[in-house]
């Protein structure tokens, strides 16, 4: 069985932040836009993008001798994944810690951050009160 997605490699990371920011791209292109600059081979890009499909992260199409890649999830859906590995993984049941701890980061970071925490919970609650009525 495959990693799952909280256990990207940097590479799989910039892969994947270049196909969100493109749409769809080649292994060829890839390797142009993120290999060469990182000192990694053709082989080692279209092996990091086959891996990321294997993982279901990446779409790919057949064109011509090539494949074209796209995301299949959006950074908020990978990153909302990833959270909720890591916090099943730490805090198992215990929700009330992970919770405290993002309370926690979102203070740290300023009080801007927490404000925007606070209005994030506020529109989840009127989108659920929405659907409800």
């Amino acid at each position: 069985m495959a990693q799952g997605p909280r256990h990207l490699g940097e590479l799989e990371l910039s892969i994947l932040e270049l196909l969100w920011e493109q749409g769809v791209c080649t292994v060829k292109q890839a390797h142009a836009r993120i290999g060469e600059e990182r000192d990694v081979t053709h082989n080692t890009t279209q092996s990091t993008m086959k891996r990321l499909w294997e993982k279901d992260l990446l779409k790919r199409k057949k064109q011509g001798h090539a494949y074209l890649y796209s995301p299949c999830l959006s950074r908020r859906e990978l990153t909302g994944q990833m959270v909720a590995d890591l916090v099943d993984e730490i805090a198992g049941s215990q929700i009330e810690v992970a919770l405290q701890a993002f309370v926690d980061l979102a203070d740290a970071t300023g009080k801007e951050t927490l404000a925007q925490l606070e209005e994030l919970v506020a529109r989840c609650r009127r989108e659920d009160e929405e659907a409800g009525s």
